[in-house]
């Protein structure tokens, strides 16, 4: 996978601690909206050193091939991180899957971006990556979740019973698969 990738109006970008500026304001901004479907976070999550560290480690994680996020621009913004779309937990042979993962802050909703950035990101796996299953999680009233899981063309899978932790414990997620079946 590449480091930049550019949509009709996105950038869709690797960054590494020097760019912790940048993704502390991003989850400063979504913190309220993300902690309601995330698990909690350490009281620490929300500083700068912190997001230095996780960034350093998610841009090795990368060029080792075992994590990859990217972080999205808006073309016109290009300064500005408006979500990210994630991929994590590769399994090789004989599964070849992952688990993908995206959050968009709330002024950008609605507006097709996380539609553009997860159709292209997941296209670019199943080709350059040779994932065969693409997996996504998501609470069963996340309706705009839902939604996008299903416009990118992922298939309600099953119901993960008490899969995730989230603040008040363990939760039941709609699990989702996207398949490459020309893999």
């Amino acid at each position: 996978m590449k480091f930049i990738y550019t949509t009709d109006r996105l950038y869709l970008r690797t960054l590494d601690e020097r760019s912790a500026d940048k993704i502390l304001e991003f989850y400063n901004a979504g913190r309220d909206v993300f902690s309601k479907v995330e698990s909690e976070k350490p009281s620490s999550f929300y500083t700068l050193s912190y997001q230095a560290t996780l960034a350093s480690m998610e841009f090795k994680a990368f060029l080792d091939g075992t994590y990859m996020r990217y972080y999205l621009f808006d073309i016109t913004e290009p300064d500005t991180i408006i979500g990210t779309v994630s991929f994590s937990y590769f399994m090789p042979m004989p599964y070849y899957s992952c688990i993908i993962g995206y959050k968009l802050l709330p002024g950008y909703c609605k507006k097709g971006y996380a539609t553009e950035a997860v159709s292209f990101l997941t296209g670019c796996l199943f080709k350059e990556h040779k994932v065969h299953r693409i997996e996504a999680f998501c609470l069963p009233d996340n309706t705009p979740s839902i939604n996008l899981l299903l416009r990118t063309g992922f298939e309600f899978e099953s119901v993960a019973k008490s899969a995730i932790r989230l603040k008040d414990g363990f939760t039941d997620h709609r699990r989702y698969v996207l398949i490459d079946y020309d893999s």
